[in-house]
């Protein structure tokens, strides 16, 4: 499954990053509490998706890269 990573933004309650598939379309992320807890989960999600069989993941750096990669024609902002 081919999976976009987003950076890290800030967001109500928090700090979150989402993602997207093109199965699922754009996931918002849980909202952390500590920006060390959403850096550390979104790592765990980008190496876990390279785990297994031809899994491509991509992980953005910036919003502009996220909305590049996912093809969004609508502004993306953190929430």
């Amino acid at each position: 499954m081919h999976i976009v990573v987003g950076p890290v933004l800030t967001r109500k309650g928090g700090y979150a990053f989402d993602s997207w598939t093109p199965e699922r379309g754009l996931s918002l992320g849980f909202a952390y509490g500590r920006v060390e807890d959403a850096h550390y989960a979104r790592k765990v999600e980008i190496r876990s998706g390279r785990e297994g069989c031809s899994d491509k993941t991509i992980a953005c750096s910036t919003v502009d890269e996220f909305v590049r990669c996912t093809g969004f024609q609508h502004s993306y902002q953190a929430a």
